[in-house]
């Protein structure tokens, strides 16, 4: 059970790390999933962290396990910014924010 929570710690991590990389370089929106990838791998390589010994899976090169896990750190990571992204966007959708707007900020100028 905690390796779950040291994997959804990792991926939360290499979200905040796409995300500053995707606004102090000016990323484009299309390389998104690349830099997730390279940042999951290298934190992935920085902890020499590798899922599969906790799945109780034999693999013969460790470096496999630890890239493998990289990559699924980048996938994780790309579906709970996309979840994230939902449910910020979720309080513009049920109070529609242009309606507000002619109701209160229009009437203040008029």
């Amino acid at each position: 059970m905690y390796f779950f929570t040291v994997f959804l710690l990792f991926a939360f991590g290499t979200m905040a790390l796409t995300m500053t990389f995707h606004h102090l370089f000016k990323i484009h929106r299309d390389r998104w999933t690349m830099t997730s990838c390279l940042t999951g791998v290298a934190m992935a390589w920085l902890a020499n962290f590798s899922m599969w010994p906790a799945f109780h899976v034999a693999i013969r090169y460790g470096w496999v396990g630890t890239t493998l896990t990289g990559f699924a750190l980048a996938g994780t990571a790309l579906l709970l910014h996309t979840f994230l992204g939902f449910f910020s966007g979720l309080d513009r959708k049920l109070h529609d924010q242009a309606e507000v707007m002619e109701t209160h900020e229009l009437r203040k100028v008029a």
